[in-house]
């Protein structure tokens, strides 16, 4: 059995099984108050998989929710990214994902294998790697650096085993690059990494519709992609709604984009009955509904219908099972300078600043989508920036009429926003982030109104810390920074 297997296997093998649960954020909807409409409807999940926030709601969480088991689901460690050792605070960020897991006792963290920051672009939701060899070695080498840092926190403390780090299939919004087909991207890594994989059903399909389609049924692909993938490694799979951004398209298949808050559509549900039925999915400890900003009764008739779904599923755990011989080759070995140059394409590809013809992505671009691309762009992009998180014309009212007045609109902040890349210094927060852009953006466009947008900034982002992030993170002393 292959070294990273054997770890694997080794580390899988000391995690219960958590079977149904729920993959939850703590306020949206608040999550004491679902517990209870579960609990009133005869549907306590077995385990809770909560999304990251600060250490003293977590304990919160955790204290309210016992004895029921908790993962964690963390982000900001951005592990596709072949600049994290050199530009990003990778230890300190993942010495604090350290402290929520154990703030949860959870036994694994869970991250998706997308970014939201690289080549010192930030963007509001995930981006996928570049589906290449070299892009799969970067991630792999990253997953084993900071699963040594999480081996390190919890060896300090000897009070329990380091949760396992595991990565999830990514989303795919419109689009992808690459010459490597994403199962076999995961492939590669497993051949250079001990960690778990999340299978994402939603994800799949997103990657069938702007990745892989080419006239290939959602039948077909899908039998394809589950004799490539490693399903050995998966702990855990995940199923969520789809929606369209754009209803009124008239495509032979839906626009569909992973949103948390809509429906599970039925094709969906299709797809989950058939990934459990595998036998290749011989590690699964759980099978979790995301239902963040999903409406509460929603959630209720979706949880039923996963409980009833998953009571017919052998949730197994052999860890004598072998893994399907790979005919794979091996990671090569390689510099991380081109692809991070290729990251920087990348990013100013997707933020309109460059095209793809005559780009380094040419090459990568065999299965883009390339309308998915233009729609990203055109729409997708500008309305993330602008509106996701808090529309800016609510935040600062008068600023933003005083702006257009004087005609200045705000696609001219988007451009703004991706005229230059600002260094990744601190752990990644969008709304800060979105703030401190649309401060330098006033200050430059408009400088008679830095005064009041600087004072309405400062108030905002002293309500988002005390809602968001509360009490500084209660990790351990030997956990922090040196």
């Amino acid at each position: 059995m292959p070294h990273c297997d054997r770890e694997f296997y080794n580390r899988a093998a000391r995690i219960l099984l958590h079977g149904a649960g729920l993959s939850v954020d703590v306020f949206s909807p608040e999550l004491v108050d679902l517990d209870s409409a579960l609990e009133q409807a005869g549907l306590r999940p077995d385990y809770w998989e909560v999304f990251e926030a600060s250490s003293a709601e977590l304990t919160r969480i955790r204290r309210a929710l016992a004895p029921t088991p908790c993962a964690y689901h963390a982000e900001g460690v951005w592990l596709i990214d072949p600049e994290l050792v050199s530009r990003f605070p990778w230890v300190e960020q993942t010495r604090r994902m350290a402290g929520h897991a154990e703030n949860l006792g959870a036994a694994w963290i869970n991250h998706e294998c997308a970014s939201k920051q690289f080549a010192g672009y930030s963007f509001g939701t995930y981006l996928p790697p570049l589906f290449t060899r070299a892009a799969a070695e970067v991630t792999a080498a990253n997953a084993v650096r900071c699963q040594r840092v999480l081996d390190q926190c919890f060896e300090s403390t000897a009070s329990r085993p380091a949760p396992l780090l595991l990565l999830e299939l990514p989303p795919l919004t419109y689009f992808s690059f690459g010459d490597l087909a994403p199962a076999e991207f995961f492939v590669q890594i497993a051949q250079a990494a001990p960690c778990g994989f999340v299978l994402d059903i939603g994800h799949l399909w997103t990657i069938w519709r702007y990745g892989q389609r080419n006239g290939v049924s959602l039948d077909s692909f899908t039998e394809t992609f589950l004799e490539a993938f490693p399903l050995h490694r998966v702990i855990q799979v995940h199923l969520a709604g789809l929606a369209s951004a754009h209803p009124a398209n008239k495509s032979d298949v839906p626009l569909w984009i992973d949103a948390h808050a809509a429906p599970v559509p039925q094709v969906l549900w299709r797809l989950l009955d058939r990934v459990l039925s595998h036998p290749g999915l011989t590690s699964l400890k759980g099978v979790a509904l995301e239902v963040d900003t999903k409406a509460v009764p929603l959630i209720v008739e979706e949880f039923g219908e996963l409980r009833e779904r998953s009571a017919t599923m052998d949730l197994r755990t052999d860890s004598a099972s072998k893994p399907r011989p790979s005919h794979s080759q091996p990671l090569p070995s390689s510099g991380t300078g081109v692809l991070a140059e290729l990251y920087g394409t990348y990013a100013r590809v997707v933020s309109g600043q460059q095209t793809v013809e005559k780009s380094l992505l040419e090459p990568l671009s065999q299965n883009l989508d390339r309308e998915g691309l233009r729609q990203y762009v055109r729409d997708y992009l500008p309305n993330e920036l602008l509106h996701w998180g808090g529309d800016l014309e609510d935040l600062f009212p008068q600023v933003s009429r005083t702006l257009k007045e004087r005609g200045i609109s705000q696609r001219e902040f988007v451009r703004f926003w991706f005229r230059q890349p600002y260094p990744a210094q601190d752990a990644y927060d969008f709304f800060d982030i979105k703030l401190d852009r649309w401060m330098e953006f006033v200050r430059k466009v408009a400088p008679d109104l830095a005064e009041e947008t600087e004072r309405e900034a400062t108030v905002l982002q002293g309500l988002h810390a005390e809602l968001n992030h509360g009490a500084v993170p209660s990790v351990p002393r030997s956990w922090e920074t040196s």
